[in-house]
């Protein structure tokens, strides 16, 4: 009978994963706290369905929500759920060659950096916006969101070497970084490293919650 329980808790986990919206949601909140209508914002989602879809997260306990002046505000249940949407990432690189192609296409002109070559004195930064960063950002990074980035690079000093990192390697906020810094006259890289694999991995983070 607790065998025949368990399986009913396993797919309940996956009729919450079976919703390409739901998983959208849950990656948004593995970056940052947010809101209804910010999550409707950084995902392109009606604000009645991010809404629906949290409901069905909180219940079976994804998600939880405090309140926060007048508005509700969410965040995932736990780092467990970061890590359990990383591995679900991998495991979909491993079965679907469609992922497989995808990233291959992404990383046939992305400037990786040659860990064998690393530069001198480089410039870490965070291309991700700035709730994200203060969320939690990898240990030495320096937050230049992608937005308005011709104007945030300015705080880059000239001739800096510099290497860049965004949500995860299927972002492409930082190759677009990246190419605007080159253009600029900017030696620059970026890395595959992610907030979200340093949580799966259990490597350092700054977090900004403690």
């Amino acid at each position: 009978m607790e065998r025949i329980r368990l399986y009913d808790c396993l797919a309940r986990i996956g009729k919450l994963v079976e919703s390409p919206e739901r998983i959208r949601i849950v990656d948004a909140l593995c970056q940052a706290d947010r809101s209804v209508e910010s999550l409707s914002a950084v995902t392109d989602l009606p604000v009645r369905t991010v809404s629906h879809h949290l409901q069905k997260l909180k219940r079976d306990s994804f998600v939880v929500s405090e309140k926060r002046g007048r508005f509700a505000i969410y965040s995932i249940a736990g780092e467990d759920i970061v890590a359990f949407l990383e591995q679900m990432k991998q495991l979909s690189e491993s079965i679907y060659p469609e992922i497989t192609l995808s990233l291959k296409k992404l990383r046939e002109n992305r400037s990786l950096l040659n860990k064998s070559e690393l530069p001198v004195n480089p410039m870490l930064i965070d291309v991700r916006p700035a709730d994200e960063y203060n969320n939690a950002h990898i240990p030495g990074a320096v937050s230049v969101p992608f937005e308005n980035f011709a104007e945030n690079m300015k705080i880059i000093p000239e001739g800096t070497p510099v290497i860049a990192y965004c949500r995860d390697k299927y972002c492409d906020f930082a190759d677009q970084a990246v190419e605007m810094l080159k253009d600029n006259g900017y030696s620059a890289w970026r890395i595959e490293d992610s907030v979200s694999a340093r949580v799966a991995e259990a490597r350092p983070l700054v977090n900004g919650k403690e």
